[in-house]
């Protein structure tokens, strides 16, 4: 086999988009669609009533669709 032979049978497929993917929104619109600060939400975080934001090259994204639980104690 030659050099051309074995880089072409070991080329990696390249990843498909899921078609049910998650939307992703940034953190500060999310804050402002729900009408508190980013350190709410930084909060909500800790206490479990949304979930942890996804970091996509330093900055925070949440989910888009998600709703804060109302059935966690204060």
């Amino acid at each position: 086999m030659t050099n051309t032979d074995i880089a072409s049978s070991q080329r990696v497929p390249k990843k498909r988009r899921a078609r049910g993917r998650q939307r992703r929104e940034p953190w500060k619109r999310k804050a402002e669609r729900h009408g508190v600060s980013t350190r709410t939400l930084d909060r909500w975080v800790a206490q479990g009533i949304i979930a942890p934001p996804e970091y996509i090259r330093g900055r925070k994204y949440g989910d888009a669709d998600e709703q804060p639980r109302l059935d966690t104690a204060a």
